[in-house]
């Protein structure tokens, strides 16, 4: 079936036409945005869930238009009622969309050099909507018309879903969609995303990931501390040193505490970036970062999915998923990592740490996100690693990670011409700064994506050709059967089909 009313044209005046949808997995209230829209009912009473995500306190919206914009909010955010044919609401959907592409003409998003207004919404209807049933055309036609609304209207849209099988389904949908990438970075995010599917890939993270979240670079840092430590003079005066020795300049002028102010700045509530969400849904195994901030491991459980260890603090002894903070972080101030007397003394305490990052680079291929790849310590290890290989002559031609570079830094691309693949995403694209990145990495974890949890589950059907659907249905068929006879020597089977959503309450 489609949920579009015969004829029915949807289309809202346009803009330049460079708009992306972007399918997150996730909550809604755990990604920062420049705008939301929510759903109600005529009633206009706006559900707790949706209270929380947005931030405002219980109410009763006007509804009589069908949309209305939540004025308390401190961002733009509308709710849309959903009680209407499914064609209606799209057109809701669509006029908020226009009200707040017109809203940020002029204005920038807060997301960071580059960055268009990002616009979060849920999968409208499959809730309490009543198209639960129909969670194949709803996935289906609500991805094809919010591309063509983000395109028009020149916004970013992201459309967000805790349940992995509806993210899933909706990235198998929207699979045959054009790239946004040139065909040469569309290449490398396809060996990116088998490499992750693999299990082969694993993340290092830096700074970059959490700036669109509103925490600072390591640049703004240092004036921060420089002002709360009253020295913002005395670095003006130190334009020649390093930004190691500027931090350390700062913490010897200071009466101490200084690691403790330094964890202050990445306090407080802040959301995961979209960049946070897109490494979050390659799902890595490994994942190390020289950020202070919790960002991460909150995206991660928005998916439903959680962290089983965080190093160095938490053993990772067969854990399968963990994340290493190779700096310390705001929970563990005292061993925050960032002024070159820091690092000088790192190998005397975290030793096993700075050999977590090495064997990763010698066993796995790692992705590096986010990082200006200028940090003296991880610098330093890595040419150990380097220096290993030509030691024992490793005859692998293999890189040991992948860069991507949103700064366009030929020179330093150069300088690790022979270790790390270099993708200057800056010059390769049309786009700029953090959205040609989360561009990337959204094509990256579309790769990726291999949860068929929804594949048997027939409310998903209408995503399948017919010769799939016809072998899926036979499928249900046999699991219908096998469930009926029971016998333990047919569970495994059993199992293996209920994960890939075959339902015992459904024919």
């Amino acid at each position: 079936m489609s949920l579009h009313r015969d004829g029915e044209s949807l289309a809202y005046g346009g803009g330049a036409g460079t708009g992306h949808l972007f399918i997150v997995h996730g909550r809604l209230g755990d990604l920062t945005c420049d705008a939301v829209i929510v759903t109600n009912d005529d009633r206009g009473i706006l559900g707790e869930h949706w209270q929380a995500a947005i931030g405002v306190e219980e109410q009763t919206l006007d509804m009589s238009t069908g949309w209305t914009r939540i004025d308390a909010a401190t961002y733009p955010a509308f709710a849309v009622s959903i009680e209407a044919e499914y064609g209606v609401v799209l057109e809701r959907i669509e006029r908020c969309l226009g009200e707040i592409a017109r809203y940020f003409e002029g204005r920038e998003s807060s997301r960071g050099r580059g960055a268009l207004p990002l616009v979060v919404l849920p999968v409208v209807g499959i809730g309490e909507g009543g198209l639960s049933d129909h969670r194949g055309d709803v996935v289906r036609d609500l991805a094809a018309h919010l591309t063509t609304v983000a395109d028009d209207q020149c916004m970013d849209i992201a459309l967000v879903t805790p349940d992995p099988a509806v993210w899933s389904a909706a990235q198998y949908a929207r699979r045959g969609s054009p790239s946004p990438l040139p065909a040469d970075l569309e290449d490398q995010a396809r060996r990116l995303g088998d490499l992750a599917r693999q299990r082969r890939l694993a993340l290092f993270m830096g700074a970059g990931v959490s700036i669109p979240s509103g925490l600072p670079s390591w640049h703004t840092l240092l004036e921060r501390l420089a002002e709360e430590f009253d020295v913002a003079e005395e670095l003006r005066s130190a334009n020649d040193f390093s930004s190691t020795d500027k931090a350390g300049l700062i913490e010897k002028t200071s009466d101490g505490g200084f690691k403790e102010v330094v964890a202050t700045q990445f306090a407080g509530e802040h959301r995961p970036s979209l960049l946070h969400t897109l490494i979050a849904a390659l799902d890595p195994r490994e994942v190390i970062t020289t950020n202070y901030d919790l960002l991460y491991e909150k995206a991660v459980r928005a998916t439903g999915r959680g962290i089983a260890s965080v190093m160095p603090w938490e053993s990772a002894l067969e854990k399968h998923r963990w994340i290493l903070k190779l700096h310390g972080d705001i929970q563990h101030p005292k061993q925050i990592v960032l002024t070159r007397h820091h690092m000088v003394r790192y190998d005397a305490a975290n030793r096993p740490s700075a050999s977590m990052l090495q064997s990763l680079l010698l066993t796995r291929h790692t992705l590096f996100v986010g990082v200006s790849m200028t940090d003296d310590n991880v610098i330093r290890l890595m040419h150990e690693v380097d220096e290993y290989r030509s030691v024992h002559e490793a005859t692998s031609s293999e890189t040991f990670g992948t860069v991507l570079d949103v700064a366009g830094d030929v020179s330093r691309a150069r300088l690790w011409n022979d270790q790390l693949t270099w993708l200057d995403l800056e010059h390769a694209s049309e786009d700029r700064g953090t959205r040609v990145l989360e561009l990337f990495l959204d094509r990256v974890a579309l790769h990726a994506s291999q949860d068929s949890s929804w594949l048997l589950d027939e409310r998903f059907a209408p995503l399948l050709g017919a010769d799939d659907k016809d072998l899926a249905q036979r499928a249900r068929d046999l699991y219908a059967d096998i469930a009926q006879r029971g016998g333990e020597a047919w569970l495994p089977l059993v199992e293996k089909m209920r994960d890939l959503g075959a339902r015992s309450d459904r024919t």
